[in-house]
Order: structure tokens, then sequence, then C-alpha cells
């Protein structure tokens, strides 16, 4: 019981007229059909860029620990690349026949088979661009 009563803490309110920090600045959503074909095409090329950035670094490090030439191990690195990525965009779920998805009604179970739909063109969108890639790069190398 000694840890009832306790001396009262004094607190003071933060002071409403001190400026607060700013905070990041909140970036606004384009308008404009041009705005938003620009603003998605951005996107997408940052994550393909940095997805290819991370299958050269992880083919590098392979080559370099395996002694294999780079030139041989990129290509192949790309075709494991779009089969891993392949088999996601399956399991994903397009939302086609699964039970999951077929026991509710509504919108709510629309957006999420869109959703599932829309995240598994996706991942097969990437897996033909690794392997167009790997192809690239076997007849150029």
């Amino acid at each position: 019981m000694s840890g009832e009563l306790k001396a009262m803490v004094e607190w003071t309110p933060p002071d409403p007229t001190k400026e607060e920090r700013p905070r990041r600045r909140e970036r606004r959503k384009p308008t404009t059909r041009k705005g938003v074909l620009i603003h998605g095409l951005r996107r997408l090329g940052l994550l393909l860029g940095g997805v290819t950035a991370a299958l050269a670094v992880a083919a590098w490090l392979v080559a370099s620990r395996s002694g294999r030439p780079f030139g041989a191990v990129l290509p192949l690195a790309c075709y494991f690349a779009a089969a891993g990525v392949g088999v996601l965009a399956i399991l994903s779920g397009g939302g086609l026949g699964s039970s999951r998805y077929s026991l509710g009604y509504g919108s709510e179970v629309r957006v999420r088979r869109e959703q599932a739909l829309s995240m598994s063109f996706f991942f097969g969108f990437l897996a033909a661009f690794l392997f167009g890639l790997g192809l690239a790069l076997d007849y150029l190398l």
C-alpha cells in the first residue's frame, strides 16, 4: 500500500505558441492522367531498377565465390529469379477458383480478389521481365 500515495508530479502542458519541427512535406497525388502515368512509370522504373541491381549484386557475389565468370552467372541468376517470381505469381492466387475468396459476399471480397489478381499479374510481369533480361544478357554476353 505504500505505493498508492505518491507525491504529485508537476506537469505542465506543452506551450501551444512554440513551433514544432516542420514535418516531412506530404506529397500530393497526381490529378491529371499524364501525371498518373508518369508517376506510375517512375515507380515501375525504380522497382525494376532496384530488382535488377539486387540481382546483379547477388550474381556478382556468386561469381566471386565460385570463381566462374560474371558473364556466365548473370543470365543464370536472371533465370532462377524469374522462375522464383513466376512461382510466387502462381501461388499468390489470382483469386480464380480459390476457396478462401469464395466464402464471402459484397465489395470487400471483390476488393481482395482484385488485389490478389493485380499482385499475381504484377509478379507475372516481373517474372517475364527477368526472363527477358536473362535472354538478352545470354545473347549479348
